[in-house]
């Protein structure tokens, strides 16, 4: 009989151990890492190094720095927490979506009501009145504008005294009504009563009102002294002082809140709210400026010179309110408006594609809070009559729900770290993704 031989005890452990081996079921000896990652996840529970930028899975050192890391729980915050990060909660109200819609723009004088002064008839300028003294000044009917000098208005002259020697009635009516066309019929009846021959005849202004623009000095100095000048040049341009026109543009996603007849509240920069002011919206514009991405909006104002100035900035505000289907409300009649579940703006989390806020799970007794994420679909932003932001919630609250609205950014960042779903990651940071196909 053979010896036994060391070699021989050492090659049937080994073979032994094969045997084990493939016995064990492969979950024995190997663990997936994903699945490993994901079933820690589930628990919203990971490890943080304090100084670090490093997230473990297992309580320990860290092993870049040695600091002992500490347990970060998704969702949980201790009274102490809540304290250090002065987290604020609000609760979700019900009510209807009443809003403010802030515009923004220029009073200007109204040029429906602007006239212009104009000679009907050619000559040379010899003298300039008061009225032509520049801007703003104040112009009387009758007032005169310019001194003409006009060799056709002599030779007029002429032939009305020829016309009236001659006692043909028809003709000197013919006459008289031309110098009527040239506004000049004071010429004409001073002839007539006597009067002699006039060289320089006085161009008046049929309106009154405000010069606005100073035309002769626009182009060329058309009314300096010397100058001839031909029918119909502008000599001056008049405005109603008291009739001026507000043009305000309302942003493109309250364009369609705005309706013809609504009131508005103005205010401008040098006058502070203007409450005594009645203002209706007079017209508004049928598209968008695309520059401005706003739709234009006019206000006619009579008589508020004391309060406005023209060029003043000014903003006028509107109290529009909602149906329930989201469109347009009257905002004097309640019957027509909505009733909506109403969230602060502060307590919506937003990438401008998901939305979503940290709703109150559970309080403790030891005033400990925990968080429940609620993604959420939205409705229009309001203004409300407080100056407050609030969102129109369409899903995902409801009236009564109490959501973080100071401090949720710090619980959603607590939710990424523990890999937990989250604000940027629905489904948790560390959820396996989708099996690739062979």
């Amino acid at each position: 009989m053979r010896a036994w031989k060391p070699w021989m005890t050492a090659g049937l452990g080994l073979a032994t151990g094969l045997a084990l081996i493939a016995l064990l079921p492969g979950t024995a000896l190997f663990v997936d890492p994903v699945l490993a990652e994901a079933e820690q996840a589930a628990t919203g529970e990971r490890y943080a190094c304090p100084m670090m930028d490093f997230i473990g899975t297992k309580p320990g050192r860290c092993p870049v720095c040695g600091m002992e890391m500490t347990r970060v729980t998704a969702g949980e915050l201790s009274a102490e927490q809540t304290r250090r990060i002065g987290l604020q909660t609000s609760i979700v109200k019900h009510g209807p979506a009443v809003a403010t819609v802030r515009a923004y723009g220029t009073a200007e004088y109204d040029h429906r009501f602007t006239r212009l002064v104009i000679p009907r008839v050619a000559g040379r300028i010899v003298a300039r009145h008061q009225a032509t003294a520049g801007c703003c000044e104040q112009v009387d009917a009758d007032t005169p504008v310019i001194d003409l000098y006009s060799p056709e208005v002599i030779a007029a002259q002429g032939e009305l005294q020829a016309a009236q020697k001659l006692g043909d009635a028809a003709l000197v009516n013919s006459l008289r009504e031309r110098f009527a066309r040239w506004n000049l019929s004071d010429v004409a009846d001073a002839l007539l009563a006597g009067g002699p021959v006039q060289d320089i005849v006085t161009i008046r202004s049929p309106f009154a009102g405000q010069v606005l623009l100073r035309e002769f000095e626009m182009v060329n100095d058309a009314l300096a002294v010397g100058r001839e000048v031909v029918p119909d040049t502008p000599l001056l341009r008049l405005v109603d002082p008291d009739r001026l026109v507000l043009v305000v543009h309302v942003p493109e996603t309250r364009a369609r809140w705005i309706a013809l007849g609504q009131p508005a509240l103005l205010a401008s920069d040098d006058n502070g709210p203007l409450p005594q002011i009645e203002a209706t919206v007079s017209r508004v514009a049928e598209e968008l400026d695309p520059s401005l991405r706003a739709r234009e909006v006019r206000i006619d104002l009579t008589g508020v010179r004391s309060l406005l100035l023209p060029g003043s900035l000014v903003e006028a505000r509107f109290r529009v309110a909602l149906a329930p289907d989201l469109t347009p409300a009257d905002p004097t009649d309640e019957s027509t408006w909505g009733q909506f579940p109403l969230v602060p703006k502060t307590a919506v989390l937003s990438t401008g594609v998901r939305n979503v806020a940290w709703k109150v799970a559970e309080r403790s007794r030891d005033g400990r809070l925990r968080f429940e994420l609620a993604p959420l679909v939205l409705g229009p932003r309001l203004e409300d009559e407080n100056g407050n932001d609030l969102y129109v919630v369409r899903a995902g609250l409801a009236p009564g729900d109490e959501v973080a609205t100071q401090g949720a950014f710090l619980i959603d960042s607590q939710a990424q770290l523990a890999g937990t779903p989250s604000l940027i990651y629905p489904q948790g940071a560390s959820a396996p993704g989708p099996a690739h196909a062979h």
